[in-house]
């Protein structure tokens, strides 16, 4: 096999045919890499392969046309047969030595993301993943290639068959989705498309059942080759060619119904197909059967999707996945909600229960207002899907009040797109109108009221409490009085400082900022999902436990000032530093009170000093801990276990900054030089190989 190896190996190396491959593969690989990477400043270079791959449609005829079907014109193919060589050690020989070939640009392109790495932030691990595939893409239409070398004499027949079959596989799920197929055809053109796997690689998957593919097409081939260059074509050979085709299906198929986080690895920075702890908990407690159906046309499946669906039913039996087909099933999604879905939204249906999904309620985007565009922001599959199996398979869902009529302020599309999320229904109350606080009501939320409650008001919110109620109090700073908000704080022994707090410690409040306040956290189960993290209150009031406090309360802080804060008590001074008059700390910005009703019954009043917890923009510059430490405080109150809000993976792009010089050095050393050096060596090479 050696001697055959060398031997094609330095017939590719001695004539322009190698040489050709290698530069145009590099040339136009190098184009994109330039544009996008260098130009653009976009770092993900599995993106730049994915883009190429039809340049392997081209140039592999172009280096496999000759294999065999040069041997069979010149009827060397004799000789060969003849050798004291094995079939399949011949077929090997000339197959490794175009790999070795292949493998010579890919060698070069491996470089390409170092470059890079020198103008920002880039994810080796996913780069070299997509390298891979590629490679093994590359590999398995080499083989392909070789193959259909073997069935003609003529080189352009073969080069011409070669291209049309690669295409063929290519384009065999796009084919299936123009043509409407469906049932077996559409599996089958589906199997047969070599694209596919590449796809997962790409994407930051490390996919052993795509690494099994490719190897399994590699292998076919190669044996089809042989089988074709046996001089004897009987029954046997024709059973043995069956049997390989019926084995590397039935591989195939038994690896993809194994579950998929056992063979196929996220690599991806936003790790977009792993399911955290939130997610594992929910699915090991499941007593029924869930079933997640994705509803998209047949080969219009939204890749990372399907992965992810793929990924919830190997975390446990009771999940099952289908896709439904709207076209084939037009009545299917209409049993279970009147949405108008769109395609490849996601059907959680329960026993007793079913919620839709919307696709554009996974894939987030955000607007520039600059440009009037929108960009993908996050993928939320994770937690929109948890969240609906654990609606689902809940036995009731939890019913919390928001107060109003007291100039409250209004929840954010965010926030309350998050609290329903954690499967709990949000109402609004006005107890104007209403005699009592409703029975069903889990907690009262009052959120920035900056008007005073009425008496009647008052005496309905402390008897819901008597009876073992729960409220969640965001105050808003007021010039106003408010006696009955006071007194109802007093009541849960919460004194209230005048003024608005100024941290003193520049380690607890933002640069020049002393009133955005960091405060610390203290450890308790409302706290415990931030523990590690920051949270950030804007013109916040300082709290204090009432000295005088009764003994059926129990009172706990939750987030804590410095003992250098202070309670600015003229707040139309000027000077920021503490004056006299003004309060010393430290103070408490949160804390949660504990009323004992009797063994079985307990109220919980829970106060944050200001409303801007809620708010988006200062949320944002703590990276969404404001929110999370929310959304943990609500699942206390609603008796979760876990919280099931989880939060989206960011798929927001840190561009690369390339000057434009570098752009123009690597965009001439890459496009031109290094191809235009493979075509002089090539050249150089061939011309003295002919005047020898």
């Amino acid at each position: 096999m050696c001697a055959i190896y060398k031997k094609e190996l330095r017939a590719y190396l001695t004539s322009m045919t190698g040489y050709i491959f290698m530069a145009v593969l590099l040339a136009v690989t190098s184009l994109y890499y330039v544009a996008n990477c260098l130009v653009g400043g976009y770092p993900v270079f599995g993106a730049i392969l994915s883009s190429v791959y039809f340049v392997l449609l081209i140039i592999v005829p172009v280096l496999t046309m000759r294999s065999m079907a040069e041997e069979k014109r010149q009827k060397t193919d004799q000789l060969l047969m003849t050798a004291p060589v094995s079939l399949w050690k011949i077929v090997l020989g000339k197959y490794l030595a175009m790999v070795t070939v292949f493998l010579i640009p890919m060698a070069i392109l491996c470089l390409y993301p170092l470059i890079i790495l020198r103008f920002g932030s880039v994810s080796l691990t996913m780069a070299y993943t997509a390298i891979l595939g590629y490679t093994l893409f590359g590999a398995a239409c080499l083989a392909i290639g070789l193959f259909l070398s073997a069935v003609t004499e003529s080189q352009v027949i073969a080069a011409v068959l070669t291209f049309g079959v690669l295409f063929f596989l290519n384009m065999a799920s796009g084919i299936a989705n123009v043509i409407g197929a469906s049932g077996l055809l559409a599996s089958i053109l589906n199997a047969l498309c070599i694209y596919q796997p590449f796809i997962n690689f790409v994407q930051g998957m490390f996919d052993l059942t795509g690494i099994l593919y490719y190897m399994t097409v590699i292998v076919l081939a190669l044996f089809l080759t042989v089988q074709l260059l046996q001089k004897k074509h009987g029954t046997y050979r024709a059973s043995m060619v069956v049997f390989a085709c019926v084995a590397a299906v039935l591989v195939n198929l038994t690896a993809g119904k194994l579950p998929s986080q056992y063979l196929k690895y996220d690599v991806s920075d936003q790790k977009l197909f792993t399911t955290g702890d939130q997610t594992a908990e929910i699915v090991k407690g499941l007593d029924e059967d869930i079933t997640l159906y994705l509803i998209a046309q047949q080969g219009s499946e939204d890749a990372t999707l399907q992965e992810l669906l793929d990924r919830y039913a190997g975390l446990s039996s009771r999940i099952k996945v289908e896709t439904k087909d709207p076209v084939l099933y037009p009545n299917f999604v209409s049993q279970y909600t009147s949405e108008n879905l769109s395609e490849n939204s996601v059907l959680v249906v329960g026993q007793n229960r079913s919620k839709a999904v919307d696709y554009y309620d996974i894939y987030q985007y955000s607007m520039d207002y600059s440009t009037y565009s929108s960009s993908l922001s996050s993928f939320d599959g994770e937690g929109q899907i948890t969240s609906a199996i654990a609606y689902v398979t809940a036995e009731n869902m939890p019913v919390v009040y928001t107060l109003a009529g007291h100039d409250e302020a209004e929840l954010s599309t965010t926030v309350t797109s998050s609290i329903e999320k954690e499967n709990i229904e949000l109402k609004s109350l006005s107890l104007l109108t209403e005699e009592a606080v409703p029975e069903d009501a889990k907690a009262v939320i009052i959120y920035g009221a900056i008007s005073d409650i009425s008496e009647d008001e008052k005496n309905k919110l402390e008897a819901y409490m008597e009876q073992g109620g729960q409220m969640v109090l965001l105050l808003g700073y007021t010039d106003k009085d408010t006696p009955n908000l006071d007194s109802l704080l007093g009541d849960y022994g919460i004194t209230l400082a005048d003024g608005l707090v100024l941290e003193g410690d520049s380690q607890h409040h933002l640069p020049n900022y002393p009133y955005y306040l960091l405060p610390d956290i203290q450890s308790s189960a409302y706290t415990s999902d931030v523990s590690s993290r920051y949270v950030l209150l804007a013109f916040a009031q300082g709290m204090t436990e009432a000295a005088d406090i009764s003994e059926d309360l129990t009172y706990e802080s939750l987030l804590t000032t410095s003992a250098k804060s202070y309670s600015k008590t003229n707040l139309e001074s000027e000077n920021l530093d503490q004056e006299e008059g003004d309060i010393a700390g430290p103070f408490d910005l949160g804390a949660v009170v504990t009323k004992t009703i009797d063994e079985d019954t307990e109220a919980k009043l829970i106060v944050f000093s200001s409303e801007t917890l809620l708010d988006e923009q200062v949320d944002s510059m703590v990276s969404g801990g404001n929110s999370t430490l929310f959304l943990n405080v609500m699942s206390q109150l609603v008796d979760h276990e876990n919280t099931v809000s989880i939060e989206p993976k960011s798929m927001s792009t840190e561009y690369l900054t390339v000057s434009a010089g570098s752009a123009i050095f690597w965009g001439i050393l890459t496009i031109i030089l290094i191809p235009l050096f493979l075509l002089i060596t090539g050249g150089v090479i061939w011309f003295g190989r002919r005047k020898r």
